[in-house]
């Protein structure tokens, strides 16, 4: 068996343990698939290959990198603008990532692709007591259908019709409604592990709230992110024990 191949082979218990996690990932996964598709339709009809288009996904894998990105390089953006914009767009998993350092599995390269496939949806699904066994089956699946679903898009896109993609469709609305849904759900089953009073706490959101809508304004909606989510996780991070 290749290395390779090890790195994923049942990282945790057996079909019973894996299970719950594919129950859990799936649902989240099926709904980033027309945001992903989107993505290829769009990157087709912008002249991108098969191959780049996989690469962004496999690499990049940043919803909202990627469809930063083509704007710019239909503007003919050199690379290391693209590269710039993607990071700084995605420097808001810097918090994420290091708030589960502790569910990653063993070993440099499961804890290498298990800290790249890191996404909104993933982050939003765990649970602090998952085992690292059950945090890499849900970030696997999330991201091989993302991958997957882009290039599918692509392959939509060179024999779609112009007239199916009216501008008042919004394909991303299935993964915003998901992603909402599961940000409540982490929220209601995180309030037991709040240690200040519920009033503190309710101040905490009420000051993050705030910042972020001041940050929106300074940096504009796409800068914030970063310094946005580095405020909330400082200010709520305080609140639990």
């Amino acid at each position: 068996m290749t290395e390779a191949a090890d790195a994923f082979d049942r990282p945790q218990g057996g079909p019973a343990a894996r299970l719950p996690a594919l129950r859990r990932a799936l649902p989240v996964a099926l709904s980033v698939m027309p945001v992903s598709m989107l993505f290829g339709v769009l990157a087709a009809r912008s002249d991108w290959s098969m191959l780049e288009i996989l690469l962004v996904g496999l690499l990049g894998f940043t919803g909202s990198g990627q469809f930063a990105a083509l704007p710019l390089s239909e503007h003919g953006a050199d690379f290391l603008t693209l590269l710039l914009v993607t990071a700084s767009i995605n420097s808001r998993y810097l918090p994420m990532a290091l708030s589960t350092v502790d569910r990653l599995p063993d070993g440099a390269f499961k804890r290498a692709c298990c800290a790249h496939m890191l996404g909104d949806e993933a982050y939003a699904s765990e649970r602090d007591d998952d085992s690292p066994g059950v945090v890499l089956r849900i970030r696997l699946v999330i991201f091989l259908v993302w991958v997957l679903a882009g290039v599918l898009g692509a392959a939509l896109g060179e024999v779609l019709s112009d007239s199916w993609l009216g501008d008042d469709l919004n394909l991303a609305f299935p993964a915003s409604a998901v992603l909402l849904y599961l940000a409540a759900s982490q929220l209601k089953n995180r309030i037991g592990s709040l240690q200040d009073d519920w009033r503190v706490t309710l101040m905490r959101v009420g000051l993050a709230a705030a910042g972020a809508s001041g940050l929106i304004l300074l940096l504009g909606p796409v800068y914030f992110w970063g310094a946005g989510v580095l405020l909330a996780t400082w200010l709520l991070g305080r609140s639990r024990g």
